[in-house]
């Protein structure tokens, strides 16, 4: 053992003096065995050849009654034939409703004829639970962008269409619809080569292929969370899909209003769309471009984003491993002195008093140092938001000094989720055995505001990020009935500083680490392979496969349902490592089982979280990000990409996950920057910090058993981040103005190329360059030992002129071409898009003080020598600002126009223009503010770096505040 620690300790040499931080030891309780672990394993329907095949089995339905009106139609269905009970039991009579919504959305749903109040809830999706749009006031079949039409022949189908060109973008005519109450299947034929985006989340490409299988069950893999092409931490059942020809393309939505587990199976020539139960409650977004289509989903049905608060776009730093605030202050102090903006930090699970919400490590995280450490934090503007995970700890019975009275508030709530033998149901998470809140019921919420209030009114944190929320445990069942005198049993997983550890140190380390790294990579693979010698692996053991279960008459089959869909964790099973779908809720009269709701719990407790923070400061916008989330979760809530691997392949599709949600409404998005499990090197973590500057959530955040990754570790990369991130500062109204599009009107922040260029065919699987915005291109270097990147220019074919940001020089770029951009390692290819205006301060070291410097403008000219551009400004906290101003911004005859509405003023001047792209050389200006104009003697012309004028020394002429009125700068 001793030589072993000898080589553990070797560590720090891979990169000079960082160390595995380890958080004190858990106590010396008993690791919970594994066969609480043990859950049978399943054979996903997907990979098993002998399962019926639905469409071959089933009758169909057969439509009658049909009663139409302006808004649409219903009518009845009714089984074509003998049950099929291919997968659960046949629901005979069915009712079909269709509504012309709004003049680009068409509502289709089809659901049981005959519903107890007793059962509704296990077909129907509630409103109180997700937004259900309804008819908008004058909408009609007449003035509707879509079409729906039917046939009975052979049984009942139905087509969606263009009103205006009869394309069908949804058939199903050839194929049956099958509605069984554990069991829903639709086929959808597709064009060729059909293009689709979103239904998020996994980590893949942008473009999704026409031959995968997309799995909705929420889910969190101890072992590896950053799986390809698997299901993961959210259910955003929404696809985009654009059809391209003749030099155009039209773009129209499909959601699927439904939360049980599903799977929607992409093939060459169709889509198949299965759910494991509830109802099919379809809506049609006619678009007919990207950008709207993601704005009829998010204004129409799921409701737009939450705008942030101005301080939320800084960037954060976290760890799981610091050890105590002075740990905390340390990392603060370091920042400082290398001069790179830190808005906040957080803390993970290390703060918690073994690992129990809302309480504090003793002798590490002790409140009266803590409210010391947030005093001189807040004094800087800067804030601290700690780790939450919705679990609460059950004490041990026999044990006095185990008592935790935030476990017993909610007993006296009756805040908690059943076991199917109505007992709470105990699981396990970090705490040990653990409950879960049910947060569908009111007393879950009341429990939840009053604990979360009561533990700020201690220790005045600035937010939360609510952890685990995918309704996890990592046993299986309620395993803990019975056993609760074992508390406090040690998480099923070992971590260094751990009594008896069988696990040390990380080793993995990036991609062409061998090569750039070779004498401390070899070390590491040595000390690897010593640790897996001395601690081999166990045998995993085998567990017997449950056959695929038949429907019985009368019966739902809540763990192992008769279709099992393509769950990646260990067995396919439906219980592993999650709430079990037989636990039920405190619903009465429904008694709803996590069966029809597990895909909720990330967002229903993300809701109560985002509500209770609000009650914490009343009128202002919360912090929260949320690690599991569904369809609207973005009206409330960010969201993390989850345990990222410091690896290139994670950073890299990074931005195909970003974009996803994007699609699905949820703009505050970011991942763990520099990798969460395993080991970051400089260049990695240069380049990563690079690209999530421009990610709407900014944070770096590893493990307690990998070498220490913050930005201020390696000089290279110091250097890299004080530039991208002086930039994201700068740029900081440009962003927030986005945001505020995002919230009014659902436009995007993060942008694909396609979306932006939607008519160019050639964009429509770029996953490599994004834009942030209309005005700025993003070309990221994403692979290891690269000095350069190609990037292409979209428009240049139609005359788009694009400028590096840095130099604001025009880019020489043909039509199509795959330009090679110089990338040293600290540098980062920006570009900004003629025609437009980009508002910016100078950065500060952190928001607050950035938001003090006078304004500029980037004036990017396009082709005909014009631009446009637009600011918003508010106080940047308030949920409903007592005052907001609009600012729009214009470039033409030489002269730039800033119209403004609103009250709200920060008087600040205007101190810089620099113009992009103009011939015409200036010999003075003249300024008038609000009509009367203003003394510019101060102003100051350089015309030598060609094609670019700089203004500067206006402040005197708008020192009242450069947006106190309408703006004009006449150059002359």
């Amino acid at each position: 053992m001793r030589g072993f620690t000898t080589l553990v300790w070797a560590l720090p040499a891979l990169v000079a003096g960082q160390k595995p931080q380890y958080p004190p030891a858990f106590p010396a309780n008993p690791i919970l065995p594994s066969s609480i672990n043990y859950a049978p394993s399943v054979t996903p329907n997907v990979m098993d050849p002998t399962a019926p095949n639905a469409q071959v089995v089933c009758p169909g339905y057969i439509a009658s009654s049909i009663e139409e009106t302006t808004t649409g139609l219903t009518a009845d269905l009714a089984l074509a034939g003998p049950a099929c009970s291919a997968y659960g039991n046949d629901i005979k009579d069915l009712t079909l409703s269709v509504q012309y919504q709004s003049k680009e959305r068409l509502a289709v749903k089809i659901y049981p004829k005959h519903l107890a109040p007793s059962n509704q809830s296990l077909y129907i999706l509630s409103p109180s639970l997700t937004p259900q749009p309804e008819v908008q006031y004058g909408s009609s079949k007449s003035a509707s962008d879509l079409q729906f039409t039917w046939t009975n022949s052979p049984s009942f189908q139905f087509r969606v269409s263009r009103a205006s060109s009869g394309d069908v973008i949804f058939d199903t005519y050839g194929h049956k619809l099958v509605f069984e109450d554990q069991f829903l299947e639709l086929v959808t034929d597709m064009v060729p080569d059909y293009n689709i985006y979103g239904l998020p989340e996994n980590l893949r490409g942008f473009r999704i292929p026409n031959n995968f299988t997309q799995t909705f069950w929420n889910a969190y893999n101890l072992d590896n969370d950053q799986e390809l092409d698997v299901n993961s931490h959210s259910v955003h059942p929404v696809y985009l899909e654009t059809r391209y020809g003749n030099g155009s393309s039209l773009s129209h939505g499909v959601y699927a209003r439904n939360a049980h587990g599903q799977e929607w199976l992409m093939r060459d020539s169709s889509i198949t769309y299965r759910t494991i139960g509830g109802s099919f409650d379809l809506y049609f977004l006619s678009g007919s471009k990207p950008a709207d289509v993601i704005s009829q989903y998010q204004t129409g049905i799921v409701n737009t984003p939450y705008l942030p608060a101005y301080w939320h776009l800084g960037f954060q730093q976290v760890r799981w491993g610091y050890q105590n605030w002075t740990n905390l202050q340390d990392v603060v102090d370091a920042y400082a002195a290398q001069n790179i903006q830190l808005e906040g930090v957080m803390s993970d699970l290390d703060y918690l008093k073994v690992n129990r919400d809302f309480t504090n490590n003793p002798g590490h995280y002790d409140i009266e140092p803590g409210k010391e450490f947030l005093e001189r934090l807040h004094a800087n503007g800067q804030h601290y938001m700690p780790i939450l995970d919705p679990n609460i700890y059950v004490p041990d019975p026999t044990n006095f000094s185990d008592a935790y009275p935030t476990y017993d508030r909610g007993v006296e709530l009756n805040a908690y989720i059943r076991d199917s033998n109505a007992s709470y149901y105990i699981g396990v998470l970090w705490p040990g055995f653990s409950v879960s809140p049910d947060f569908i019921t009111p007393q879950a919420h009341q429990f939840w505001t009053e604990q979360i209030i009561a533990y700020h009114e201690n220790l005045a944190f600035d937010g939360f990020w609510l952890d685990v929320n995918d309704a996890t445990s990592f046993c299986t069942g309620s395993c803990g009935q019975g056993r609760i005198e074992e508390n406090p049993i040690h998480y099923p997983l070992a971590f260094p500083g751990d009594a008896n550890t069988s696990v040390a140190v990380d080793y993995r380390f990036p991609e062409m680490f061998n090569v750039t790294n070779a004498t401390e990579a070899a070390s590491a693979s040595s000390a690897m392979m010593s640790q897996s010698i001395m601690y081999p692996t166990p045998s995993a053991t085998p567990t017997p496969t449950v056959g695929r279960t038949l429907a019985t008459p009368g019966v739902r089959n809540l763990t192992y349902p008769p279709y099992a869909i393509n769950n990646f964790l260990p067995g396919h099973s439906l219980q592993k490592q999650v709430i079990s779908p037989d636990a039920t809720h405190n619903d009465g009269p429904f008694n709803s089982t996590e069966y029809e709701l597990h895909n909720l719990y990330g967002h229903t407790s993300g809701n109560a979280t985002y509500n209770a923070l609000k009650a914490v400061t009343p009128g202002k916008r919360p912090f929260f990000i949320n690690r599991s989330t569904f369809s609207g979760s973005g009206n409330f809530s960010g969201h993390w990409g989850g345990d990222t691997n410091s690896k290139w392949g994670n950073m890299y599709f990074g931005i195909s996950q970003a974009l996803q949600f994007s699609i699905a409404g949820i703009t505050y998005f970011g991942v763990e920057t520099c990798g969460f499990n395993g080991n970051a090197d400089m260049e990695l973590c240069t380049r990563w910090m690079q690209l999530s500057a421009w990610f709407p959530l900014y944070r770096n955040h590893n493990n307690r058993n990998t070498i220490a990754q913050e930005a201020y570790r390696w000089a290279t990369t110091a250097e890299a981040t004080r530039r991208i991130m002086n930039f994201r500062y700068s740029l900081l109204p440009y962003s927030y103005t986005l945001f505020h599009r995002a919230n009014v009107a659902g436009e995007t922040v993060l942008r694909a190329l396609a979306w932006e260029f939607p008519d160019d065919a050639s964009l429509k699987a770029v996953e490599t360059q994004f834009m942030s915005g209309p005005a700025l291109l993003v070309t990221p270097v994403l692979a290891p030992l690269a000095t350069s990147v190609q990037g292409v220019f979209p428009g240049v074919a139609e005359g788009t002129i694009w400028y590096d940001l840095y130099t604001l020089q025009k880019v020489n770029a043909a039509a199509g071409e795959n330009k090679t951009l110089d990338a040293p390692l600290v540098h980062q290819p920006i570009h900004v898009r003629g025609g437009y205006i980009v508002p910016m301060q100078s950065a500060g070291n952190t928001t607050k003080t950035s938001r003090t410097s006078p304004w500029s403008l980037i004036v990017a000219l396009d082709k005909n020598g014009q631009a446009k551009g637009e600011l918003y400004l508010d106080d940047g906290i308030s949920l409903a600002p007592n005052a907001t101003k609009n600012v729009e911004f214009s470039f033409t005859n030489n002269t730039v126009h800033a119209t403004v509405s609103g009250e709200y003023n920060d008087g600040l001047p205007l101190a810089n223009i620099t113009i992009a792209g103009i011939s015409s050389h200036t010999h003075r200006v003249s300024v008038s503010l609000g009509g009367k104009a203003c003394n510019s003697r101060g102003a100051k012309f350089d015309h030598s770096n060609g094609g670019v004028l700089s203004i500067t020394g206006l402040q005197h002429a708008t020192s009242g505040g450069a947006w106190s009125g309408d703006l004009t700068v006449e150059l002359q």
